[in-house]
């Protein structure tokens, strides 16, 4: 039983918003923080509603959530932090890690992290000017996973929290395998420990990390759990019937529909989220691609509330 590790839930834009903690939290309760998907400066030099309306202290009662911002330069990061210090929080997560273009090519996330002076810019500024206990989300670099080995002796210069590493490229995206023993290399090498994340989806796959660092304890978990919102008590060693695990899943499944439906009144909203939710969620089942095709091809909510009940007959 690995009782005295913790469990991170990665923030995920889209699919891990304040609907899916709230129910993960009140039915499973195995996430020791969550981490709510990223503010950034949008069009108009505007943060999207839907950014703020999840961060939101009233939509986070009771869950251990960390914000977390997306910037790239000092501007961007007073503006984004000043409205985390101004709701309350007390806890931000730095993103150098988002993957994506239309975040790199702006100089943000892990596009930010191979941009030195202007990221000791942005850490001297978050570490003298705010009070936040700070941890930072990173990757291994733009395109040579060999960049975070210089820029983790910049890192490890400031006094972060938690160093949370996924090891792979913003051009790999999430394809190909984490380099777990790149992490055990720079494990070696911090003053701190690092914070695992990529590719957990089993029992297995935290066990082949622990070889190569036997004292690792801390873990950040996003689309494993996603695809199984039970993998993390899985992974700590709780036995679960398949007939218990079905029974959770599906009340699972009900409560977050229930909770977008009292989020949007909008009906084709609520099915846009519930596709999102069941694009990982079908990986329970046997077969996953099978499973979501008719999922998929529902263009009305009431076609996918006919749809559930059949699939839930099914061994997940």
């Amino acid at each position: 039983m690995l009782l005295d590790h913790h469990f991170y839930l990665a923030p995920l834009q889209g699919f891990t918003d304040f609907a899916y903690r709230r129910c993960h939290h009140q039915l499973f309760r195995s996430v020791d923080e969550f981490y709510i998907p990223y503010l950034a400066i949008g069009p108009g030099q505007k943060i999207r509603n839907s950014q703020l309306r999840d961060c939101l202290p009233e939509n986070n009662v009771g869950l251990p959530v960390v914000p977390q911002i997306l910037c790239s330069n000092v501007d961007e990061l007073r503006r984004l932090a000043q409205e985390v210090a101004q709701m309350g929080y007390s806890k931000l997560n730095l993103n150098l890690g988002c993957p994506y273009p239309m975040a790199t090519k702006r100089g943000r996330g892990t596009g930010l992290l191979e941009k030195s002076e202007q990221l000791k810019g942005v850490l001297d500024t978050l570490f003298s000017d705010f009070d936040f206990s700070v941890s930072v989300k990173f990757r291994s670099g733009m395109t040579d996973e060999q960049t975070i080995l210089k820029q983790f002796e910049l890192l490890q210069k400031y006094p972060f929290e938690k160093l949370i590493y996924h090891p792979r490229t913003a051009k790999q995206l999430y394809k190909g395998t984490a380099n777990r023993e790149l992490f055990a290399q720079l494990a070696a090498q911090s003053d701190k420990p690092l914070v695992y994340n990529g590719d957990i989806s089993s029992k297995d796959d935290l066990d082949e990390i622990r070889q190569l660092v036997p004292n690792q304890k801390e873990w950040m978990i996003g689309r494993g759990v996603l695809s199984d919102p039970l993998l993390i008590d899985r992974l700590k060693g709780k036995t679960i019937s398949e007939q218990e695990a079905l029974q959770l899943k599906m009340q699972f499944h009900k409560q977050l529909l229930e909770a977008y439906r009292a989020t949007y009144q909008d009906d084709g909203h609520v099915l846009i989220k519930m596709k999102q939710f069941w694009s990982y969620f079908a990986n329970s089942f046997p077969n996953p691609a099978k499973t979501y095709k008719p999922i998929k091809k529902a263009s009305k909510l009431a076609r996918f509330l006919e749809i559930y009940p059949a699939i839930s007959q099914k061994s997940i």
